[in-house]
């Protein structure tokens, strides 16, 4: 197949927005729509990377780019603009006085163990908690205390500290206050005042505390006149993560079973109810229920031959008994 021309003529100029790759064909579309769309396309998508490639050419390392003129046309996005965020209270104090953030290293050199690990976070280097000896200062008030401890002990309360100060400036741009503690509404980390929440926000909290335990409630004594916890949502079901192949197959076409009869199901209904039973069928219904209604009248009167039959052996025998004496 030779190889097409990449020169492209319109009859009528087109829009072109290289800022952002839009290509406007407005030349009409004669007959019927569908015949020579995929030669168009190619056409104008030739035509755009002409224009491209007549900007201004670099190359970085072994690609060769260009960069795009300002776009001319406003697209529409699929979202609102977020909304500015109102600056914490320590970017308030940075601003105030003129600090300005230095960007820190992602990396650091552990001296412990030779090797570069991550500055903050999981396995951190130059973690003071992890450290197996720990020299008492001169000026220790209590040397025999466990200074491990404490320095898990601090960490933990920077965590804290940290947690808390986030809470505030979240409670800040939502023009609240943290009271007590962490919020039991949908909003993380903003607090809400225990007069202002309604019997529903209250008891939501109360079964989250009582969740909270080892056994997830379960041994957890409710107080006097407490109303039971209703659940809701649905609990999922998971198979099992060892199952044998044979009932994975089976399952599997069951499903494919299931997908491939449902439509023929629907279309023979709508027929059936649409046409009604075939001339045959009803035929056969109609001598079925004849023949039902003579085997019902047969067995009756089976009955009531083998009733007479009975009766009259009582009659004869109590003749009989009648005669000996």
């Amino acid at each position: 197949m030779a190889d097409k021309s990449i020169a492209v003529e319109k009859n009528i100029d087109p829009i072109i927005d290289l800022g952002n790759l839009l290509f406007i064909d407005r030349e009409p579309i004669l007959g019927d729509a569908s015949e020579g769309l995929e030669e168009r396309a190619r056409k104008n998508t030739q035509l755009l990377f002409n224009n491209i490639w007549q900007l201004e050419q670099k190359r970085v390392e072994e690609a060769i780019i260009v960069k795009l003129p300002t776009a001319t046309y406003r697209l529409p996005r699929e979202k609102r603009l977020p909304e500015k965020k109102e600056p914490t209270k320590w970017e308030k104090y940075a601003a105030e006085k003129g600090i300005k953030k230095r960007k820190k290293d992602k990396k650091v050199f552990d001296e412990a163990t030779k090797e570069w690990k991550p500055t903050y976070g999981y396995r951190r280097g130059n973690d003071n908690t992890k450290d197996w000896l720990i020299e008492i200062p001169d000026n220790a008030e209590d040397p025999n205390k466990d200074f491990f401890a404490e320095r898990r002990e601090k960490k933990k309360e920077r965590v804290a500290k940290n947690e808390m100060q986030r809470m505030k400036n979240l409670a800040r741009q939502m023009k609240t206050t943290v009271k007590t503690g962490p919020s039991t509404e949908k909003m993380i980390g903003v607090g809400v005042d225990a007069k202002d929440k309604t019997k529903q926000q209250v008891r939501f909290a109360v079964d989250r505390a009582k969740l909270a335990t080892a056994s997830a409630g379960k041994f957890q004594d409710g107080l006097k006149g407490e109303k039971a916890n209703i659940k809701t949502g649905k609990k999922r079901k998971f198979e099992a993560n060892e199952a044998p192949v044979s009932g994975e197959k089976e399952r599997a076409l069951q499903i494919l079973q299931r997908m491939k009869s449902k439509k023929a199901k629907i279309v023979e209904e709508k027929a059936a109810a649409i046409a009604g039973p075939p001339k045959e069928q009803k035929e056969k219904k109609e001598k079925k229920g004849a023949k039902g209604q003579t085997r019902q009248k047969s067995q009756i009167h089976r009955q009531q031959w083998f009733k007479n039959k009975v009766d009259s052996k009582k009659k004869n025998h109590g003749a009989k008994k009648g005669g000996k004496k």
